[in-house]
């Protein structure tokens, strides 16, 4: 596919107002897209619309929505198509973790993780196919994580669901492709976002943090290839081959030295 065939459509991004999701729409807007921006920060989005609009002349939409409530992704796709936008490019973003031993952090919280990672990807795919099959092409772009390929404790439940995201996304490329939908599982490695601070992050043998343009650049630059992953982390090759040929117990005891908190 050619992103030039996308000037004029819509893309709707989740998490869009910071990181990585702000990140998709500073670079897709140069390109002529437009865009529905959700988030739960009203201002953050707003200004961000208002920017891109008077730099690229294209359209937006700010939508302001908590994903951890289960009607998310239905009352977004009523408020787009109630003014007329269906959709080409979906980009499942948002998400939070927590770093740290798993009885530390809430039930409640564990709750909203897995509906924002997990449920509400599988909800906005599911609810926007209907107008992601009108085009002769789209896009869905779901951000997995290196996390995605072992067990990580100290961040059991954030890397689970990096696990469902990257099997649930390759296997809706296999079922889609043939559709026109091409389905895109991202994978970026530690990036310099908000991410380590809202997830209580602490000295760690990850120091090392990418940059989220050269993350969305590595993924824009995929859609002209079949692949069903867009791979932005450094070192995967070696993760996968760490954690296919060693004993669980020693994957998961090496990792461990990774995330242990400080004592």
């Amino acid at each position: 596919m050619n992103l030039e065939d996308y000037r004029n459509s819509w893309a709707l991004v989740t998490g869009a107002s910071s990181g990585i999701g702000r990140e998709f729409c500073l670079q897709l807007a140069p390109l002529g897209v437009n865009l529905v921006m959700v988030a739960r920060r009203e201002q953050q989005l707003k200004e961000l619309a208002g920017e891109l609009e008077a730099r690229h002349s294209i359209r937006t939409l700010v939508l302001v929505k908590d994903l951890s409530q289960p009607s998310a992704a239905g009352e977004v796709r009523q408020a787009v198509n109630t003014v007329g936008i269906c959709p080409r490019i979906l980009i499942n973003n948002a998400g939070f973790g927590r770093w740290g031993r798993f009885e530390a952090t809430s039930a409640d919280v564990y709750q909203q993780m897995i509906q924002v990672n997990v449920g509400a990807v599988v909800d906005f795919c599911h609810t926007f196919l209907p107008d992601l099959v009108t085009f002769p092409s789209s896009v869905i772009i779901n951000v997995s994580s290196g996390a995605a390929y072992q067990p990580v404790p100290f961040m059991a439940t954030y890397a689970a669901t990096k696990a469902f995201v990257h099997s649930f996304s390759q296997a809706l490329y296999g079922e889609w492709k043939e559709r026109g939908v091409l389905v895109k599982t991202l994978i970026p490695g530690p990036t310099a976002t908000e991410f380590d601070a809202k997830a209580g992050a602490y000295a760690s043998a990850i120091q090392e943090r990418g940059n989220p343009s050269e993350v969305v650049q590595v993924a824009l630059k995929s859609l002209t290839n079949d692949s069903p992953l867009a791979v932005a982390a450094k070192g995967t090759y070696k993760q996968r081959f760490f954690a296919g040929l060693f004993p669980a117990s020693i994957v998961i005891r090496e990792v461990a030295k990774m995330f242990r908190p400080p004592k």
